[in-house]
């Protein structure tokens, strides 16, 4: 039964295009669903990061059920994940809830900074589609040169408290050469894992930063700390 409740739990999750990690079961199931529900949704993202916070939480809880009823039946505990299963919240999740979602945060912008020291000049902030993608655009300085490396320059998130949350790709040039005046692009698709959640909720800015630098490593040590602290 072990092995089939696995197999119907990563068919689940499946679902979700693998976008959200799950959150632990056991007795913090309670209280994940507690921190869920006290997720602010007047953040830039709105709803998202407590809708992510509250599905994984729902998730997390519904195995740790499982897992206690099938120590004293496990008849019931098959019966209760069946059952479980049937209501289609992870469906209803990516096919009705983010998508709604999605279309309150088309055209919400989000304050974007460039580290200091880097040859980049941006139009505008990032800026969200209807599908979580925010980008934006913007040119070479001329402290760029056609060997600046702008393939190390990402985008990071930072929380209210300074935090950072997460980061995503590095920037586009248009073909392939960095210079003065060339133009580029940056894309960030706002992706939220349940332990990224309450970063997310209170998001405050993006900055431009170079990979390689030791601002940004600390932001590493960050981000890596975050999922550590997930897993226990």
């Amino acid at each position: 039964m072990k092995q089939t409740r696995n197999l119907l739990v990563a068919g689940a999750i499946a679902l979700v295009a693998g976008v959200f990690s799950a959150c632990g079961g056991g007795s913090g199931a309670g209280s994940a669903e507690a921190e869920a529900a006290s997720l602010p949704i007047d953040g830039i993202l709105g709803e998202y990061p407590k809708a992510v916070a509250e599905y994984e939480a729902a998730e997390a809880a519904a195995s740790a059920k499982y897992d206690e009823l099938k120590k004293t039946n496990p008849e019931e505990a098959s019966q209760f994940w069946s059952d479980y299963l049937n209501q289609g919240n992870t469906l209803k999740f990516k096919k009705e809830t983010i998508p709604a979602i999605e279309k309150t945060l088309e055209g919400k912008e989000i304050p974007t900074e460039v580290a200091e020291g880097l040859p980049l000049k941006l139009d505008k902030n990032l800026t969200l589609d209807d599908q979580r993608h925010a980008g934006t655009s913007g040119v070479f300085t001329a402290e760029a040169s056609k060997d600046t490396k702008y393939s190390n320059f990402v985008p990071v998130a930072f929380d209210a408290d300074g935090k950072a949350i997460a980061y995503g790709d590095g920037i586009n040039v248009r073909d392939f050469i960095a210079g003065e005046g060339k133009p580029f692009t940056i894309s960030y698709f706002i992706s939220i894992k349940a332990y990224e959640a309450a970063g997310w909720a209170h998001l405050q800015k993006i900055v431009i930063m170079d990979k390689t630098s030791e601002a940004f490593k600390q932001v590493e040590e960050q981000i890596k700390a975050a999922k550590e602290a997930a897993k226990q």
